[in-house]
């Protein structure tokens, strides 16, 4: 596999794994307080979608962490390209030479 498809099939993943995050960060902002708080919070078992709160939560928190190192490595594959353009870039406020030599 070329890196052109490399990249965007990484880039793919990593968009869909941000959805997850969103829409289950989303999901926990509607649904409201968790906690049985004594019996007195009504919605603490109420499921959302067929899910119950817990299951919206361990969902948020590991698509969240699996967000962080997707980019983390996307930076990684793109640490040089990142260095040339930022070098490119301080070094004149025009497109410059070097700035097509750091094109993928």
């Amino acid at each position: 596999m070329n890196k052109a498809k490399w990249n965007y099939l990484w880039d793919v993943l990593l968009a869909l794994i941000g959805l997850l995050s969103g829409i289950s960060g989303i999901v926990l902002l509607l649904i409201g307080e968790g906690g049985y708080r004594g019996g007195r919070n009504p919605n603490f078992i109420r499921p959302f979608l067929g899910l119950e709160r817990w299951l919206w939560n361990d969902l948020h928190t590991w698509a969240s962490i699996a967000f962080m190192v997707g980019v983390v490595i996307h930076v990684a594959l793109h640490w040089k390209w990142i260095v040339c353009m930022t070098q490119a870039m301080l070094r004149s406020p025009r497109r410059s030479a070097s700035e097509e030599a750091c094109q993928v």
